[in-house]
Parts: structure tokens; C-alpha cells; sequence
């Protein structure tokens, strides 16, 4: 599932059940410097507090499985008449599509719209955009200024999710109020509940504070269906203004005609970026996020080598047309491409093959070291491709351990080498 690939700058993981320790710690105003446990999320609800006054501008946000039906995930906010503010890890994963029910407390009620782009400011931030298919009518939330500060502040939270064990969502919007005490991570909020804390589907719902949004509701911790005073963190609303408001003011993206697109649903749908000719890591900060492309669109006249790891490392596979990763195995797989012209040379990959001559079945892989023990092509290589600028060094075992090696900074077959069909590891280098 996508959605628990999405953690957090600081090691939060968003999702349901899944946690990752923290990397750092937060430190608060007279608090502790020691690092707070992981905080976890279940696509989160509100444990305590009270029924909410009409709120006809909040939204339920959920998964679409087919012929299944709607499943809810989260809460969120109506930003726009055509704009769903929630959180990143609410979205439509692998084989679902979004959809949203607005203009009433209760829940499963309300109009049902579907959703049909999303947009994100970063992999990395928990904090989402959804366009729908047609207008809501409204009221609208206002939002916190790019240059307001909510900290130390008292903040009303709202959502359905859950109010205790088993996990069943509330039947009618819920609200509480917590402190805001300082910062999780360079773009979190950190909160205790006051008379009540979020749960199981009150993740995307809003914290409020002088009747704007400040902040996203993103995870929690140390809540158990019992704990009023849960540790909470939310995106901060106020870093990310600038980003709603030019998102809302553009409309979904459309990427010019020249350039590939990677798409993290297999469909050629949810998240999308798009890059022109160069070479282009997938760190986390990016907009499809590093390991989460699931379909390729590539314009005819070019060529996208596609690689594993960053910096042009790893496996390797080439594109020249509209791809489905997840068919063809490289699924939630690409950490860094090269996007060129389809004529122009190949210099990042070194192609390994089955027969001399450079031919039959073949494997390509950029810098670093491989291994083939236990796999097809583990003493299977007879020729090799290696583009000028390389260097590929050939083990008969496990790199520096082995037997034998050979060096190659050009073609060759390897028979005439006495190393056919040798091969159990590899390295790559640039000269």
C-alpha cells in the first residue's frame, strides 16, 4: 500500500498501524529535550470531546474499491468549491479512486462527489489537495495567513473518526479542543488534547484557532480509544498557504506535451510530476517522492532510463512509450531517472548479456555493486556493454572475495577472457 510508504521528514509514519522512531527529537517550551516516542496515525478520530455545531464546510473523505463501495478514511475540509483540503496519506491508493461527502454532520451523509486530480506540495509533507468533479456549494473554511503563528495557542479540532474500541466511526462530526505547544518537525505542529484527541479517521481534519484553519491534522500518539490527552501533530497551514492558494488559483496540473510523467497509480492517475531532458533524483522533497511511481507516460521521440537507486544506481530499465511499472515489475521502484532523446547515445548504464555478440536476454544497471547469486542470471553473462566514462569489474564470487575478476571500460565477449558465464557479482564505477 502507497500510503504507508509515506512517512515523515522527522520518521512519522501516516498511516494506519504502521510507526517508525523518530530521528530527532522536539523540544517544547519547559519541556524535555528527550526525543517523544514515534507517533502513529490510523488514518485518523476524536476520543472525548463533544458533538460539533453544524458544520456543513467539513468533509468526508473516502476510498473507492470497485464494486466494493465507499470505505471512509478521513476528514477534511472545503477550501474552495471544488478543492478538498485533508491529509497526503488519506488518498486513493493502489486500485481505488477518492471520493468525498460534504454538507452535513452525520455520517455517510451528504452530497458524494468524486475526486478527480490531486495535488501535493512535496512527498514528504502530509498535506493534500483534492479537485472535484463538480462544485460544492459551500461555506468555505478560512485559512491561516502565511505569517501566522499558532503555537502556544488553544485550537478546536473536528472529525468523525473514531470514539473508543472497537473502532467505529462517529455517527455525528465531533470537536475538542487542544493546546498547540510547539513545533514536531519543520512543518508540524505539536499538540496535547485539552478535552479531547484524534483517532482512527480524524486524520485531514481541521485544528482551528480564531475561526481559521492552522493546521492539518496528521497523527497521534499514545492513544488507545481512552486518552483525552494524546500527543497530536498537524501540518501547519500557514507554510503551505502560499502553495493552496496558487494550486486553487491554477487548477490541476497539466504538464506540457514534452515532458515524461511519472504517475504513483498504475492507472496513470492520483500523484503525478513531470521532468524535462537531464537527470533527476527522486528524493522525498519531489513531488512523486522517491520508490512511488506506479505508470510512466514518455512522448514519442524520448527516452527515459529509469533506475533504481539515486544518482543513477542500481537495476536499471529503459521507456520509450506509456508504460504500466507495476506490469512490467518495477513498480513503487524508481528512485532517479535520465530523460533524453531517443537517439542521442546511452552513457549511464552498463548492459549485461546472455550470448556473445551482445545479444539475447539482457540486464542493464547503473553505479554501484550487484550481486547475481540465487537469481537467473547468476553465472550467465557472456558479453557486456560499457558505455565510454564507465568502469565494470566482473567477480567470480562475492566481489573482493572472489577467485577471479575482470575489468572492462569497453565492449567485449568474455570468452576471450576465460570469463564466460562466470559472473556472480559486479561493480560499476564512473572513470
Amino acid at each position: 500500500m502507497k500510503k504507508r510508504e509515506l512517512g515523515h521528514q522527522l520518521g512519522l509514519a501516516a498511516c494506519a498501524g504502521a510507526a517508525l522512531a523518530l530521528s530527532t527529537g522536539c523540544s517544547l517550551d519547559g519541556a524535555s529535550d528527550e526525543p517523544i516516542e514515534a507517533l502513529e496515525t490510523q488514518s485518523s478520530e476524536i476520543v472525548g470531546g463533544e458533538v460539533a455545531e453544524a458544520s456543513p464546510w467539513a468533509v468526508q473523505v473516502f476510498d473507492v474499491r470497485g464494486s466494493t463501495g465507499d470505505f471512509f478514511q478521513c476528514t477534511g475540509t472545503l477550501v474552495a468549491p471544488r478543492w478538498v483540503l485533508t491529509a497526503q496519506h488519506c488518498i486513493a491508493d493502489e486500485g481505488e479512486t477518492s471520493a468525498v461527502r460534504v454538507g452535513s454532520n452525520t455520517y455517510l451523509a451528504g452530497q458524494r462527489i468524486a475526486v478527480d486530480a490531486v495535488q501535493v506540495p512535496s512527498a514528504r509533507a502530509d498535506i493534500v489537495l483534492l479537485h472535484l468533479t463538480e462544485a460544492a456549494a459551500g461555506p468555505f473554511v478560512q485559512l491561516a495567513e502565511a505569517t501566522s503563528v499558532a503555537t502556544g495557542m488553544d485550537a478546536t479540532a473536528y472529525g468523525w473518526g473514531s470514539e473508543g474500541t472497537p473502532l467505529v466511526m462517529a455517527p455525528s462530526l465531533k470537536k475538542a479542543i487542544l493546546h498547540i505547544d510547539g513545533w514536531y518537525s519543520d512543518e508540524e505542529l505539536l499538540g496535547t488534547g485539552v478535552t479531547g484527541s484524534g483517532w482512527n479517521g480524524d486524520s485531514g481534519g481541521p485544528w482551528f484557532v480564531d475561526g481559521r484553519q492552522v493546521a492539518v491534522f496528521s497523527g497521534v500518539n499514545g492513544q488507545d480509544g481512552t486518552n483525552l490527552h494524546a500527543r497530536v501533530t498537524g501540518v501547519d497551514v500557514a507554510r503551505h498557504r502560499a502553495w493552496i492558494d496558487a494550486t486553487i488559483a491554477g487548477g490541476p496540473t497539466v504538464h506540457p506535451s514534452d515532458q515524461v510523467v511519472l504517475h504513483d497509480l498504475s492507472n496513470f492517475s492520483g500523484i503525478s510530476q513531470g521532468f524535462g531532458l537531464g537527470r533527476h533524483d527522486l528524493t522525498d522533497a519531489t513531488i512523486i517522492g522517491d520508490n512511488r511511481a506506479s505508470a510512466i507516460k514518455v512522448p514519442a521521440g524520448l527516452r527515459v532510463t529509469a533506475f533504481m537507486h539515486p544518482d543513477r544506481g542500481g537495476e536499471a530499465r529503459v521507456f520509450t512509450s506509456d508504460t504500466n511499472l507495476a506490469a512490467v515489475g518495477f513498480d513503487n521502484t524508481i528512485s532517479s531517472i535520465v530523460v533524453a532523446n531517443a537517439s542521442d547515445p546511452q552513457p549511464d548504464v552498463v548492459t549485461l548479456y546472455e550470448n556473445a555478440g551482445l545479444s539475447g536476454a539482457s540486464v542493464m544497471y547503473g553505479i554501484g555493486s550487484s550481486l547475481f547469486f540465487s537469481t537467473p542470471w547468476d553465472q550467465r553473462v557472456s558479453s557486456v556493454r560499457v558505455p565510454s566514462g564507465l568502469k565494470l569489474t566482473l567477480y567470480d564470487g562475492l566481489w573482493q572475495y572472489s577467485s577471479e575478476s575482470r575489468i572492462f571500460t569497453t565492449d567485449a565477449n568474455l570468452a576471450p577472457h576465460n570469463f564466460d558465464n562466470k559472473t556472480r557479482s559486479f561493480r560499476i564505477e564512473r572513470l
